[in-house]
């Protein structure tokens, strides 16, 4: 998926610590683990209706 916008927005240091935690975990960049956790969203919700 090409980059195409760029979104800016606030969040908790913590809460950036954990997700970053978690992204490196999965072998990811914290901005390719949101992208594809949107992208799950996107698709569940889908799903329901």
């Amino acid at each position: 998926m090409p980059k195409e916008k760029i979104i800016n927005f606030r969040i908790d240091a913590q809460l950036k610590k954990q997700a970053k935690k978690l992204a490196e975990t999965d072998g990811r960049s914290l901005s390719n683990w949101l992208t594809r956790l949107i992208e799950r969203e996107i698709a569940q919700a889908g799903k329901k209706g």
